[in-house]
């Protein structure tokens, strides 16, 4: 009779929501009420899809691991779709409302229904939660306010150097505060319930500080994909279509044309949203499993805050698919030590989900997930032999993927292996792996410190991991090794990628870009094993003296805030800011410059910062042949012209772009303008301006000289 009603209920609260999202979808179209549906439909629904992955898990987990199987799963239907056809309301609407019946019936499988475990969750036992808990939380809710209202007070819409241009030290303060007091309550292990959602709350504010403080956006790239998720939500489809970062696309277009949120504002927040409300269940998922103590697992959260946390701070193709990573290694640990479910073949899921979305990261991730599978130690006793070939087999192979797939790439689109095998000696290899560890000194106690931790992170964590595997080597130490194995394969192909790949397309800066992208995805494979370390400790501690421990605590809200600190750009003692952000007078450059060629056709050379407002603000219309007509990527043609232009301002460089343009305009009109724009802020920008003033024909500028317009004329 209970199973009954349950699905009774669940079937009336499953018909009111697809009732409201069709009302609101085609009649309403009320914000709010989409931000309240989305929130509805990635609960609900990614508990009951939770059930069908881990019957046996607290609801709590059965919720992360269904909200994140389920939002896989849109990020592989939206790239299947787009590859097929192309993503337009109807599709999404589609596969929303075809997505409810799949996760319903596989909820349906399991035997506990999701009533009946949420009853027995309202009427579980509960105990009298200590006046210094409340206490802590309200001073913990206090430092979250004031963290948050002052990154909300220090936005920057001027070019700076660094994200903490307008913090003030109370931001770290308040921070530093708030990881101390809740460092505390996590050591306790009890009131998880609270003491998680604060984690929560915490890790949001690390993460977003550059949404708050960028209000015109944060990066480069940020802009590029922004508008092109613009583009294809008007036009369903971009064309070439790329092979990949399809995976964001596709969960940025399903969120606005299903529940009509503003395709930028989703773009800003995806990330730092999804890294708060789906890491810290599934960190303490894994630790329950590793360490088979909650209250141990449960002060191992505060680790959390000493990862590198800049490769999840902005909304990217590649810092999403680092987050799936990153998720999918931790689902990955009750298979690893218990072979319990989530089994193998749903990982495949967030895998192929995560290569969908960037190479870079789905490769490795794919890889792992085979890994496990071919797994000697799993497999039937009878093909153990075989699994030991093929688990090596793997290996091997493994080792060089991430260069193979550049070869490969560089065969597809210039015909040459883009190889320098000379650069394979000893003196390049010491060099790439970096032997030294970062003890510098500039007797400034709190950067000497966070520089410290900073530069030698994924060093600390890689220390701790492999002694915490050393201290379980046995069996299933043994069941864990494949963590170090993806690491030692990733530190094989960082070693290739950063030598014999011939990375000379990009410019000067950008040539070890694709390289260091991999540390940050070696340490996250490591991260099980170091929440391991972690909780070994403070297993050890228990029965130490309280100021050894409290020691302890203050050492790890230190770190955490010093981590924090490094994520972002800097400019200090230490670090001299090379990175702007795109500000104003950018913008304002871009409509300026549009206005003055009066409709017609024209280029410009102007930097990155100027370029990706012209991208953002105008779109993808001004191409000439396949030069945008910003000098885009900056590996490419007319970009060499930019940098020649910032040597000494010449009308016959700007003659030499012009011609380069019309050389590969084809039928298109071709541009008689050329503009060169000099930011204030280069250092050798009142020579620029000076030289340019008496070599072009004409000039303005704007925003109280922050920046100075070349206009070049092509010639008759």
């Amino acid at each position: 009779m209970i199973k009954v009603i349950s699905k009774l209920q669940s079937s009336i609260f499953t018909l009111i929501f697809l009732a409201l999202l069709v009302a609101n979808v085609y009649l309403w179209q009320i914000a709010w009420l989409g931000v309240i549906l989305l929130i509805w439909y990635a609960i609900y629904f990614g508990a009951q899809l939770g059930r069908a992955l881990a019957p046996d898990e607290h609801p709590f987990l059965q919720w992360w691991l269904g909200g994140f199987w389920l939002i896989s799963g849109l990020m592989l239907a939206g790239s299947g779709i787009y590859y097929l056809a192309e993503i337009s309301q109807l599709t999404s609407m589609v596969t929303a409302l075809l997505s409810v019946p799949v996760v319903l019936w596989l909820g349906g499988r399991s035997q506990t229904s999701f009533w009946h475990r949420f009853h027995n969750l309202w009427q579980a036992k509960a105990h009298r939660i200590p006046s210094s808990t409340w206490l802590a939380t309200v001073v913990i809710i206090f430092c979250l306010y004031l963290g948050f209202y002052l990154a909300a007070a220090g936005q920057v819409t001027e070019a700076v150097r660094t994200t903490w241009i307008n913090l003030p030290t109370a931001f770290f303060v308040a921070f530093g505060l708030a990881g101390l007091m809740l460092g505390a309550q996590l050591w306790r292990g009890q009131e998880r319930a609270i003491n998680i959602a604060l984690v929560m709350a915490l890790l949001f504010l690390a993460v977003s500080v550059a949404a708050f403080v960028y209000p015109l956006g944060f990066g480069f790239d940020s802009f590029i994909h922004q508008i092109t998720e613009e583009y294809i939500a008007a036009f369903g489809s971009v064309s070439p279509k790329p092979l990949y970062y399809i995976g964001q696309y596709s969960l940025v277009l399903f969120s606005h044309q299903v529940f009509g949120l503003p395709v930028a504002q989703i773009d800003t927040w995806l990330l730092p949203i999804l890294t708060a409300a789906l890491l810290p269940a599934a960190w303490y998922g894994a630790a329950a499993h590793l360490l088979r103590d909650r209250r141990a697992a449960t002060a191992t959260l505060l680790g959390i805050f000493l990862m590198p946390l800049s490769a999840l701070i902005v909304t990217t193709p590649q810092g999403l698919a680092n987050l799936w990573i990153l998720l999918t290694v931790l689902a990955a640990v009750p298979y690893l030590v218990n072979q319990e479910k989530p089994r193998v073949f749903w990982l495949l899921i967030p895998a192929l989900a995560t290569l969908a979305t960037h190479p870079i990261a789905g490769l490795p991730i794919l890889l792992f997930v085979v890994l496990i599978a071919a797994e000697p130690a799993k497999t039937h006793p009878k093909l153990q032999a075989w699994a030991k070939i093929l688990f090596w087999l793997i290996l091997i192979l493994g080792s060089v993927v991430l260069p193979a797939s550049f070869v490969a790439n560089s065969l597809r689109t210039a015909g040459t292996w883009g190889l320098d095998l000379s650069a394979l000696n000893f003196n390049s290899l010491a060099a790439a792996l970096h032997w030294d560890l970062f003890l510098e000194n500039r007797f400034e106690p709190w950067l000497d410190f966070a520089y410290l931790y900073g530069y030698n992170l994924a060093a600390i964590i890689g220390l701790v991991a492999i002694l915490a595997w050393w201290r379980r080597r046995g069996a299933e130490g043994k069941s864990l090794r494949v963590l170090l194995a993806m690491a030692v394969i990733l530190l094989i192909n960082y070693v290739f990628l950063m030598t014999v790949v011939d990375f000379s397309f990009l410019i000067d800066y950008e040539r070890q870009n694709y390289a260091a992208r991999l540390i940050p995805i070696m340490t996250f494979f490591l991260i099980p094993l170091f929440i391991l370390g972690l909780g070994l400790m403070m297993k050890a501690l228990q029965t130490k003296p309280v100021v050894l421990r409290v020691g302890v605590i203050v050492l790890l809200a230190l770190l955490a805030t010093a981590s924090l600190y490094v994520a972002y750009p800097r400019d200090d003692a230490y670090e001299r800011g090379h990175g702007f952000n795109v500000a104003q007078s950018d913008i304002n450059a871009v409509y300026a410059i549009d206005r003055e060629a009066a409709g017609q056709p024209y280029a410009v050379l102007a930097n990155q910062s100027v370029s990706a407002a012209a991208i953002r603000y105008l779109g993808f219309e001004h191409y000439y042949g396949e030069l945008y007509f910003y000098p885009i990527p900056t590996g490419g043609e007319l970009y060499q012209f930019f940098l020649e232009m910032n040597v000494k301002p010449d009308k016959k460089i700007a003659q030499g772009a012009l011609d380069l343009i019309a050389e590969r305009c084809g039928n298109c009109a071709r541009p008689k303008i050329l503009f060169y724009v000099v930011n204030d802020y280069w250092w050798q920008a009142p020579r620029l301006i000076e030289t340019g003033k008496s070599t072009a024909d004409a000039w303005f500028s704007l925003d109280q000289g922050r920046i100075h317009v070349f206009r070049y004329q092509a010639a008759e």
